[in-house]
């Protein structure tokens, strides 16, 4: 749904229509304000309110001033708004309407809807009908900034909008039969646990670069609650979500300063809800960035507060999820030009641990335990830290560890450091052929017909032997050394007796996947492709899915390949040092650790789709997270 008219009967062109809302607001970065709009159509009849045609109509103006339209640097200066109906489920097809939203609300642009009093809507076999209205800032970077708006609701079109030319606070005849409740962020991430005398299970939601708590892990956080309202009643679906809003705005700031405050936050929410509730267990879901954020709140807090996850006395780990992080940084897939980009501060210290930069001056509190020494941690790559003493015994401890990973569309963190390095390249014929699958069904469920180029694609690793040697082979020759960064990652299958002798043959004819497109995968976070009416009404009308779903063991781990004291292969082969370094970051977290690796295809933008950025716009990784839901806080 755009701005643009919408149909209005003439009868409901009246101007003697009846204001049953006006509302304003602000919204800076991370803020959300969720409106829950109720309507009791036979109270409102009897309070001598018609409700013309069964319609009511609403209006949402951004009432910033049109010159910031262009400014995105600092901006974008647009609300993101849906308006949604109560029987709305996207597991299930919904007819008779097509669902109103707009991915970007302007400056100085206005928002036009109507609210059907139909099926839809209507509240079991009562005379109430229900809506829920969601207006998101769509700030990236900005901390200092706020969006003001205003909201109207009336019976007549033309009356909603005089109204709402009226910004000053007028007061509003209460009629018996409307009510609306407005919902900030913060009351949305404190909502109480649903049996508060009952045993209480934590879950920290930690959101990625360029990112905040508030909106942007808003879809993911109701639908792990609905899943848990859903299940049987249990321990673990007792939930209560919380997420960290202090790092909005500070991605750069590098991984270890981020994740102690994140930390920080943790130890205070823990002691805080033990006062009020029975606390037992927590789970930690991150995206992007936050995978590692997560990782280094959860070593800090094995350092500084090591009674939180006492075996006796301590919460129980129960689940440990990253969504599209780059658990080896991104060195090894992303084009040179950005790997020295972010080595020379692009992305400030954030990028130096992303390109796996060695941290010489490092400070040890919160890293090592009192009498350790800080040798121990003294020219290693702070990623490569995150999964040590006293942390790594945490780790091990979680019931369940899940990586969530795009197979395809996703230059901003490829498949390779998503699923940390080791996968059944061999059982993955499926992901073989997503491009080509991609490139016939793309248009059929983008609704921008002038999108007409896939935005990324399967990572590919660049080859490991990047010299001028390659000029002077055969082609075959070249062809054959494409193919070993895969063997060398392909895990053994522990039912295949004829050993990995047997799994290195079966490479004979195997077709690597192709590189990432990272331009054209950051791209599409910013201009992303909407799904068309379709997609999101008819469940059977998306090909999005999950291509691979696999508990790997530390006993299918191929054997180590990269070793030190190679001093020629390091001049010969100059990414040598770099893949040394992400295959042992990649041991350490999978050595001793089970890992459940889940691998999904969905459309670009693959990278906020996976965790539902905005509900309509991202709609395309709904697979993603209830799948994540119904699988770590359903029906476990």
């Amino acid at each position: 749904m755009s701005v643009e008219e919408i149909e209005v009967s003439p009868a409901a062109k009246s101007d003697s229509g009846i204001l049953l809302l006006r509302e304003g607001g602000s919204l800076g970065i991370g803020d959300v304000n969720r409106f829950k709009i109720l309507i009791d159509k036979e109270k409102l009849t009897t309070s001598g309110v018609e409700v013309i045609d069964d319609t009511v109509y609403l209006r949402i103006k951004n009432l910033e001033s049109g010159f910031l339209r262009p400014v995105w640097m600092t901006g974008p200066y647009s609300i993101y708004v849906d308006v949604v109906p109560h029987n709305f489920d996207e597991r299930k097809s919904f007819e008779g309407e097509k669902i109103q939203f707009l991915a970007d609300l302007k400056p100085d642009e206005t928002f036009k809807a109507v609210l059907n009093l139909n099926n839809n809507s209507k509240i079991g076999s009562t005379s109430q009908y229900c809506w829920t209205i969601d207006l998101v800032a769509q700030f990236t970077v900005v901390t200092n900034a706020n969006l003001p708006y205003s909201l109207v609701i009336a019976t007549t079109y033309d009356t909603c909008k005089r109204e709402l030319k009226h910004h000053q606070n007028d007061s509003i005849t209460d009629f018996n039969g409307f009510s609306y409740t407005k919902i900030d962020a913060e009351a949305l991430w404190n909502l109480p646990p649903r049996f508060p005398q009952k045993p209480v299970h934590l879950v920290i939601i930690t959101h990625g670069i360029f990112s905040s708590v508030g909106g942007d892990m808003l879809c993911l956080k109701d639908t792990i609650e609905r899943a848990a309202k859903e299940a049987p009643e249990n321990d673990e679906n007792n939930i209560i979500v919380r997420g960290f809003t202090g790092n909005v705005g500070g991605s750069y700031k590098g991984v270890r300063k981020l994740g102690f405050k994140l930390g920080k936050f943790v130890i205070e929410t823990i002691d805080k809800l033990k006062k009020e509730y029975e606390l037992t267990r927590i789970s930690f879901i991150g995206h992007s960035l936050g995978g590692l954020v997560q990782s280094m709140a959860i070593h800090y807090i094995s350092v500084e507060r090591p009674d939180i996850f006492d075996e006796i006395n301590g919460l129980i780990p129960t689940n440990f999820i990253a969504a599209a992080s780059p658990f080896l940084g991104v060195i090894g897939d992303l084009p040179k030009y950005v790997s020295i980009a972010l080595d020379i501060g692009a992305l400030g210290q954030t990028g130096r641990d992303l390109t796996l930069q060695r941290t010489y001056f490092l400070p040890s509190r919160g890293i090592v335990n009192s009498h350790e020494s800080h040798d121990r941690i003294k020219g290693k790559p702070l990623l490569e830290l995150l999964p040590k003493e006293p942390a790594l015994k945490i780790f091990q401890r979680f019931k369940r560890r899940t990586l969530y990973a795009n197979a395809a569309f996703d230059g901003i963190v490829p498949l390779r450091t998503a699923a940390m390095l080791y996968l059944d390249w061999k059982g993955l014929s499926e992901v073989q052929n997503i491009r080509n699958k991609h490139d016939s069904n793309i248009h059929h469920n983008i609704s921008n017909d002038s999108y007409n180029q896939s935005t990324g694609e399967i990572p590919e690793v660049a080859a490991d032997k990047s010299s001028i040697i390659q000029w002077l082979l055969p082609q075959s020759v070249i062809k054959k050394e494409k193919y070993k960064p895969y063997l060398r990652t392909q895990t053994f299958n522990l039912s295949d007796s004829e050993g990995k002798e047997s799994s290195n043959e079966s490479f004979v004819d195997f077709k690597p996947p192709k590189k990432p497109n990272t331009i054209r995968a950051a791209a599409s976070t910013i201009i992303a492709p909407l799904p068309t009416e379709l997609y999101i009404t008819n469940p059977d009308s998306r090909k999005d899915r999950i291509v691979h779903d696999k508990v790997y063991s530390p006993r299918e781990l191929p054997d180590i390949h990269y070793k030190h004291g190679k001093f020629v292969k390091k001049i010969v082969y100059p990414n040598y040092s770099i893949h040394m370094k992400e295959e042992r970051i990649a041991r350490l977290w999978q050595d001793t650790m089970e890992w459940r690796k889940v691998l999904v295809e969905l459309q670009p933008d693959s990278h906020n789709n996976i965790i539902v950025r905005r509900r309509f716009v991202n709609s395309f990784g709904w697979v993603a997270i209830n799948h994540l839901a119904d699988e770590h806080f359903g029906q476990v």
